[in-house]
């Protein structure tokens, strides 16, 4: 973000913005933040897929037979909403693991209050991608939505945002009221 604030035209961003890193280097290309971008999205997407194997390890093997990720028993106890509410605490201890923050119980009750929104994002990809067509390959840029909700762990933080698939999936979220459009934070001043 340091980096784009501080780019003169979009050209500049593309093709690199002059920028002194700690101990005087500096940057004339963006393309490490690429580098360092995509390695992101690679884990993000072995993550869907690891929750996958921990929800059901067959599931490749079920995809390739019946165009399904899950049998019809496993996609019916999927599709309840008490299934995923079990889910959360394992996920907000694997987001703090993750984070190198510690997962005490005191902790992963807090967290899991202050990253509600993170958490239904992430229920909604994972929950998206064991009963639909979700392909996390194609939607790795979701990472980014899930980075952007972390802010809402603090209490002065709003996201404004046009992207409606964003605010649908985390409608449900205790933090739904900090997810806005642009039109709902003009009429908030």
């Amino acid at each position: 973000m340091d980096v784009i604030r501080r780019a003169a035209s979009l050209s500049q961003l593309k093709t690199g913005v002059p920028y002194t890193l700690w101990r005087g280097a500096q940057l004339t290309a963006t393309a490490v933040y690429d580098d360092v971008m995509a390695a992101a999205k690679q884990d993000w997407v072995r993550a869907v897929k690891r929750v996958a194997d921990e929800t059901y390890r067959d599931w490749r093997e079920e995809e390739k037979l019946n165009g399904k990720r899950l049998p019809r028993e496993k996609r019916r106890e999927l599709k309840q909403q008490s299934y995923w509410q079990r889910q959360r605490a394992s996920f907000i201890d694997s987001l703090l693991k993750w984070l190198g923050a510690s997962s005490n119980t005191a902790t992963i009750t807090d967290m899991s209050q202050r990253l509600d929104a993170v958490l239904d994002f992430t229920i909604f990809v994972s929950r998206s991608f064991l009963l639909s067509n979700y392909s996390a390959e194609d939607h790795d840029s979701d990472l980014f939505d899930m980075f952007q909700l972390q802010y809402l762990a603090m209490d002065r933080f709003v996201i404004v945002t046009a992207d409606r698939p964003l605010l649908n999936r985390t409608k449900e979220s205790s933090q739904a009221h900090r997810i806005m459009s642009f039109d709902q934070f003009l009429h908030t001043l």
